[in-house]
């Protein structure tokens, strides 16, 4: 059971370094866009390069995100019944709907690799005048999808033995997500 845990918190803590190196993205992005509206509004001299750096940061920040944000239990749930439920009855509705998430995942990975590894053959660039690479962030894709994928593996085996033992994986050792409850709308 202990290598279990240390499965569990190793893939946890991957998680949870991605989401920290990812979070200095969105300031990245504001100052990109503060400088565009600068240069724009200020001096009639807008650049070509700003959009399209701000959606590649946004959308390497989104898809990287996920396995972060599923760690901290922030995706959103509807709560009309599941707030309402014991631990142990939430952790079993999340393994039967943690189905469709591994569906959906292998599907993200299995297309994601076919469209990442197209785009990496031809060195894939943009059809803009800025005309950065393309293939950079098709990547985030395959990369996203296993991020999440593997943190999906680890909240399925937590819910696993909250649904069998009536127990947290996490309860002995201190080990476990920092922030243990999701947030609900």
């Amino acid at each position: 059971m202990q290598k279990v845990r240390r499965f569990v918190k190793l893939i946890e803590a991957t998680n949870e370094w991605v989401g920290k190196i990812l979070a200095p993205l969105v300031v990245v992005m504001g100052c990109v866009m503060v400088w565009e509206v600068l240069l724009r509004y200020g001096f009639n001299r807008p650049t070509f390069w700003a959009h399209e750096t701000t959606q590649f940061i946004f959308g390497a920040y989104f898809v990287l995100g996920g396995g972060y944000t599923l760690l901290h239990r922030g995706h959103v749930n509807m709560d009309v019944l599941y707030g309402r439920f014991r631990p142990r009855t939430k952790a079993f509705v999340d393994l039967i709907t943690s189905v469709i998430l591994f569906f959906f995942l292998v599907v993200l990975l299995w297309k994601g690799v076919e469209m990442a590894w197209t785009s990496v053959q031809i060195w894939e660039r943009s059809h803009t005048p800025f005309g950065p690479p393309l293939w950079p962030i098709k990547l985030t894709v395959p990369i996203a999808a296993v991020l999440f994928l593997i943190q999906g593996l680890a909240k399925f085996i937590s819910d696993l033995f909250l649904v069998l033992t009536g127990k947290e994986l996490h309860a002995e050792n201190g080990l476990g997500p920092a922030v243990k409850k999701g947030v609900n709308f």
